[in-house]
């Protein structure tokens, strides 16, 4: 990937590169509407690192994590096919990121250059409505800062 843009438009590109997301789905960023099959990243409280520099200044360090979730809706209800099924497209996901880890294809954000971005929660329904439900993983990204 060529283009560097911020955090949340650079992991939307990434996760696009990922062969189970379908590229008719939308995928929004902190937004994920009612209709099966959408895509979202939304931004998850981080905590930034400081040090302290020889005058006693409080610096941001230079190696930094984000959180983020990756969330999608699903057709959701009685059938146990279709909800296996939707914990076992992340499980793919969770694979092809651990894949892309180690071979150190990682996006590209302007805050810095990526290191490392890892899945650290397993898939979960964390919204369920009567015909679809918002199935999510969070996932953590480390830089260093430019």
């Amino acid at each position: 990937m060529s283009q560097v843009s911020n955090s949340i438009d650079g992991l939307r590109q990434w996760f696009r590169q990922c062969p189970l997301l379908s590229k008719n789905n939308r995928f929004g960023a902190d937004y994920l509407s009612e209709n099966p099959t959408e895509y979202a990243i939304y931004a998850s409280p981080s905590t930034l690192r400081y040090r302290e520099n020889v005058l006693g200044e409080s610096i941001l360090e230079d190696r930094q994590t984000q959180n983020y979730i990756f969330a999608t809706r699903k057709n959701y209800g009685s059938d146990v096919k279709q909800n296996s099924d939707n914990l076992a497209f992340f499980t793919g996901l969770i694979a092809w990121m651990i894949e892309q880890n180690n071979a150190r294809n990682f996006p590209r954000i302007e805050e810095g250059r990526v290191t490392a971005i890892v899945p650290t929660l397993t898939a979960y329904p964390a919204q369920v409505g009567s015909d679809s439900a918002k199935y999510q993983i969070q996932i953590q990204i480390t830089y260093r800062r430019n």
